[in-house]
């Protein structure tokens, strides 16, 4: 049953509405990050049925829905639960979050038990309903190698494959196993944080890491890797004949994952993965779809780009950052990255970039090379002055690593 909506700061799920201020926000997590064409039509169709038609992918590989009412929410949760995309009470929902490796299965490079580890894990969250406590917006991941390197998807805790085998990453502290120990140290683990009721997560104090496994009596487990690359452009040709589309900076219309939806069904297998960086995979697909809008080109200056909803959607933006993002995309050089944010919150990316602007009521605050909660260098600058200093911006070493909003 659908509870009330959530308050502000914690991640809307199926059956938690967020308030915005273009109505409440619903997310959908396919799961095991997968939709046939038929459920991307269904949750398209429910866009416009229960909400404003506007879509977004946000970097947990949710598709998140706008414009909705609390009964509409309702509505629209009981039509993803009988469509196959979610649980059907709030709970399992939140305890079945999992950020996944998109290409579990696909990449040859991967490793090969990666489904099967996923679905098991999967099935044990599912089934662990003494979880409770956890912080808000925890997250638990699975990496599986391959073209996506280790260290990517950050999360709380994670499952990861290596050369070796897998291991549990928890915070500064990480512990070899098999794949098939995999669910229960995770929930071992998890279990551990939940009893010792932190006030943050692993992601943000590393030595809850340390304290977790102490706690389940594997106090021997080793220092945990530090590597933290870029994610892979997913536009264009993948690993395992995938086809790889970025959507653009923003939200999508319901009619758009209409015609990804078609392309998947025409050129590809009838399936697709929802991947954490805003990108969609068609399985089994060797034909770049040709869809106005979408990123399916790994040059784009578009992949360098983040932007929130702005003023299209949220209160506290004070300017319409999309449109303001694609209008500096051309000027964006070759390997600099651009993070456009409403307000100092910067949900949309809330690591450093490159460029970070940050709207005020009097125009853009710029902070180099730092996040949007940052103190700008300087303040009020309009679009035409933030052309050039665009223009002419010098790549620079910095972790410009999406992590979780």
């Amino acid at each position: 049953m659908t509870t009330a909506p959530s308050v502000r700061g914690w991640c809307p799920g199926l059956h938690t509405p967020m308030e915005a201020a273009d109505g409440w926000l619903v997310r959908v997590r396919p799961p095991l990050g997968r939709l046939s064409g038929t459920q991307a039509r269904q949750v398209a169709h429910a866009a416009t049925t229960y909400g404003n038609g506007l879509i977004e992918l946000t970097s947990r590989g949710n598709l998140q829905l706008r414009g909705l009412t609390p009964d509409s929410a309702r509505a629209f949760a009981r039509d993803m639960h009988t469509a196959g995309l979610g649980s059907n009470d709030a709970a399992t929902e939140a305890r079945r979050g999992l950020l996944l490796s998109p290409l579990a299965g696909i990449d040859p490079d991967a490793a090969p038990d990666a489904p099967d580890v996923i679905r098991a894990l999967d099935a044990a969250l599912a089934g662990a309903d003494t979880l409770r406590g956890l912080p808000a917006k925890f997250v638990i991941a699975v990496e599986c190698g391959g073209h996506i390197p280790a260290g990517t998807l950050r999360a709380d805790i994670v499952a990861r494959a290596t050369d070796a085998g897998w291991m549990v990453v928890c915070g500064d502290r990480a512990l070899a196993c098999t794949g098939a120990d995999i669910p229960r140290t995770v929930v071992a683990v998890a279990h551990a944080l939940a009893a010792t009721q932190p006030a943050t997560r692993p992601l943000r104090d590393p030595a809850l890491g340390r304290t977790a496994f102490a706690r389940i009596g594997m106090g021997d487990a080793t220092t945990a890797p530090s590597d933290h690359p870029h994610p892979p452009a997913l536009a264009g040709p993948l690993p395992g004949h995938a086809m790889g589309v970025v959507l653009p900076p923003g939200p999508i219309t319901a009619a758009m994952l209409e015609d990804i939806a078609r392309w998947c069904d025409g050129h590809g297998n009838g399936h697709m993965r929802i991947a954490p960086w805003h990108a969609i995979v068609l399985e089994q697909c060797d034909a770049r779809p040709s869809l106005p809008g979408l990123i399916a080109q790994a040059s784009d200056p578009r992949l360098r780009i983040w932007a929130c909803i702005g003023t299209r959607g949220c209160a506290c933006a004070a300017r319409d950052v999309i449109a303001d993002a694609d209008a500096l995309a051309p000027d964006l050089p070759s390997g600099v990255s651009l993070h456009v944010s409403g307000c100092a919150k910067g949900c949309a990316h809330p690591a450093p970039a490159d460029i970070t602007l940050v709207a005020g009521p009097d125009g853009y605050g710029l902070c180099p090379h730092g996040r949007a909660d940052n103190t700008p260098v300087d303040i009020g600058l309009s679009l035409a002055q933030i052309h050039p200093i665009v223009r002419g911006w010098s790549p620079a070493p910095t972790d410009a690593t999406p992590r979780e909003n």
